[in-house]
């Protein structure tokens, strides 16, 4: 049987480790680390994350964490870091607006301009920001229903797409070589 302490007055357990236990359920010293809550893990948002979309989270935890914790909010990645991280180059806008319904992050985004490139920003909702503002939380909102109509439909969204694309018309030019309209 576990003991989680010394007792108190009343001979019931304080409720704290103490000694070896508490040693054992710290955070590695010299370490960054992160926490998330039960709630989070558990909500739908969470749940229904695609593979690219938690690749995603997961980059730009470790992000928070190489900053210690202090720049969420100004969160940077670039197309090249994302696909180094795993996700597929063609997929890192779906994933980024996917995160974005769920309520789990905001971002600002950035792009090549006039010979400069422009990281996008990211904010994680389930921490406090780099000004100090409390965690949003905006992860709770997303309904089960709200998040299955929503996937089904980019689902419908991106086979219309791909279905007009291949119904394309070639065009054959008098050379005989065939191009695109």
């Amino acid at each position: 049987m576990p003991q989680f302490g010394k007792p108190d007055a009343t001979g019931r357990s304080s409720g704290a480790l103490t000694g070896r236990r508490r040693k054992i359920g710290q955070p590695p010293k010299d370490e960054p680390w992160l926490w998330l809550t039960r709630e989070l893990i558990c909500s739908p948002s969470w749940r229904a994350m695609s593979v690219n979309t938690f690749r995603l989270i997961s980059f730009l935890l470790m992000e928070h964490a190489n900053h210690a914790s202090r720049e969420n909010g100004n969160l940077m990645a670039t197309h090249e870091q994302l696909h180094a991280s795993g996700l597929s180059k063609n997929l890192i806008r779906d994933a980024v607006l996917e995160a974005e319904f769920l309520g789990l992050l905001r971002y600002e985004r950035g792009g090549r301009w006039a010979r400069t490139n422009t990281p996008s920003r990211y904010r994680l909702t389930f921490y406090a920001d780099r000004n100090g503002n409390p965690a949003t939380n905006e992860w709770k909102a997303p309904t089960e229903s709200a998040i299955h109509t929503w996937k089904t439909n980019r689902a419908e969204a991106r086979s219309g797409a791909r279905r007009c694309r291949r119904n394309k018309p070639k065009v054959v030019s008098i050379s005989g070589r065939q191009s695109d309209l």
